[in-house]
Parts: structure tokens; C-alpha cells; sequence
């Protein structure tokens, strides 16, 4: 004898596998926006970075004995770079006389290695940091 339609129990089980699904698919989904956000602020960051260390480039290329240029550590805060007020980035310059110095320009003047850092905040995951640096010799 056939039955047509499905039992209480048959209909119980399929929402309860269907419920699991969902809220796996839901976990996941608040994973995914996480991750999202964290590649988007580390590529701000990685520009924000690169963007300084053309700026100190280009300044070399012109002047190699440009204010810019002089060693140590210099800090723009949290709120103070302009078009990115939730990111810190910290610039280091450092005279160099000795390798990986070479070439007659370098032999005679030196070379700077630069260091750029960029910090930002997320959330509970805390501060992050994204850093380049490069070591640039004066023209001929």
C-alpha cells in the first residue's frame, strides 16, 4: 500500500539538517566579511606605505641632502594623515656608508635606507602592521 506525503518525522529531520546548513553557511558568511575587511585595510595600508616612500624617492631624486631625508624616526599619528585617519605611520631613515652601498656616487655620499611602517586598528584582532622599506643611493 503506498502513502503519499511526508510523515511528521520525515518533515522534523529535513528542517533540522536544513537549520544546521543554514547557520554553518551564516558562520561562515560573518568569516568571510572579517577576512574582507581585513585585506581592504592591509592594501590602504600597503598604499599608505608606498605612497611615503615615493615621496621620499622622488625628494632624493631632486635633493639628496632634502630636510626629508635626514635620518631617524618620524610619526604621523592616528588622525593626522589625511585621507586616513584610522591608520599611524612611522618613517625611519638611516645613513648608510658602508655595503650594500655601492657604486661611486654611493661610495662618496653614502646611501639611506628607509623604512616605512603603517599601523591600524581592528577591533579585537588589535593593532596590525604593514611595513616596506628599500635603500636608495644618490644619482651620479
Amino acid at each position: 500500500m503506498g502513502t503519499r506525503g511526508s510523515s511528521l518525522v520525515e518533515v522534523l529531520l529535513a528542517t533540522c539538517v536544513l537549520s544546521v546548513g543554514l547557520v554553518a553557511l551564516a558562520g561562515g558568511l560573518g568569516y568571510a566579511a572579517r577576512a574582507i575587511e581585513i585585506g581592504r585595510r592591509e592594501t590602504i595600508a600597503f598604499a599608505l606605505a608606498e605612497e611615503r616612500l615615493e615621496l621620499l624617492r622622488a625628494a632624493a631624486a631632486r635633493d639628496w641632502s632634502a630636510p626629508v631625508l635626514s635620518a631617524g624616526t618620524t610619526r604621523e599619528d592616528y588622525g593626522t594623515i589625511v585621507s586616513a585617519p584610522t591608520f599611524r605611520r612611522d618613517t625611519t631613515i638611516v645613513d648608510r656608508t658602508a655595503p650594500p652601498c655601492a657604486g661611486t656616487a654611493a661610495e662618496s655620499k653614502g646611501c639611506k635606507a628607509m623604512r616605512v611602517t603603517v599601523a591600524y586598528r581592528l577591533g579585537l584582532l588589535g593593532e596590525r602592521t604593514a611595513d616596506l622599506w628599500t635603500i636608495v643611493t644618490p644619482r651620479p
